[in-house]
């Protein structure tokens, strides 16, 4: 009995130490937080610190230098705006929500005054349109009246207007050079092409006569404009305001046979 009652007195001896050095202890450590986890450094002389996770460079150092009596400083661990601490107990404090304030930048830069915009093909000066060639006229005639217009105007030159009278003396040219087999500008049936428009009434200063012969209106058109430098001087020629176009089909061999009389 007496030997239980002095093994119960250590007991209590050992556990009043344990309680008396344990305040001791935790106050010579300091406890701060980094971005890899918490690093523990003591104060003990002698003792060697313990290696910590590395930190990015960006990161600034922990503050520690003020610590008063029993309580450890909140250690602080600046990344991006946020901050986080350990208390003294070990409990972890989350960080403050971060509330960092718009940074001042540059407004944004004003449209100039004066925006060159793409050209727009729209927007840009077109030619004028060929005038439309009266319904009068057959399939082969009004291309070639549309056809010579278009060129008349990719050179800068204004249209010219189709003229009855001027087509009723081109078709009987036409007619006369299929019915007869031949090309030339003197018709051995109506003489000259001056002849022929005296004839008709037709009042003019100056006329001008171009003749094509070919498989089709297309190669007709392209045989005055490319053959010979005379053909597209008529048909490019400003002083010219009228012409009549006549188209008549060959009797002997496919083709047609085209017939254009300028006048002022």
């Amino acid at each position: 009995m007496k030997r239980n009652f002095i093994l119960f007195k250590v007991f209590l001896i050992v556990v009043l130490c344990s309680l008396i050095s344990f305040p001791c202890q935790v106050a010579a450590f300091r406890t701060t937080l980094d971005r890899g986890g918490v690093t523990v450094n003591t104060s003990a002389q002698g003792s060697s610190p313990i290696p910590t996770t590395p930190s990015t460079p960006a990161e600034q150092p922990v503050d520690n230098s003020q610590q008063s009596g029993n309580q450890t400083q909140q250690s602080v661990n600046q990344m991006t705006g946020s901050r986080s601490t350990i208390s003294r107990s070990g409990v972890y404090v989350p960080p403050a929500s971060s509330s960092s304030e718009p940074s001042e930048t540059d407004p944004e830069p004003s449209p100039s005054q004066d925006p060159q915009d793409p050209e727009d093909p729209d927007s840009s000066p077109n030619l004028p349109e060929a005038p439309q060639a009266p319904a009068w006229l057959t399939a082969d005639e009004a291309q070639a009246y549309v056809w010579l217009n278009e060129l008349r105007l990719q050179n800068n030159l204004p249209s010219v207007s189709i003229d009855a009278k001027l087509v009723e003396v081109a078709r009987m040219k036409a007619q006369d050079m299929a019915d007869n087999n031949y090309f030339s500008h003197v018709s051995p049936t109506y003489g000259s092409v001056s002849q022929m428009l005296r004839n008709a009434g037709v009042v003019y200063k100056r006329a001008g006569e171009n003749l094509s012969k070919a498989g089709n209106i297309k190669q007709a058109h392209l045989q005055l404009e490319y053959s010979t430098k005379g053909h597209r001087e008529i048909m490019l020629n400003s002083g010219y305001n009228k012409v009549g176009i006549g188209v008549v089909c060959l009797k002997n061999v496919p083709g047609i046979v085209l017939v254009e009389i300028f006048t002022d």
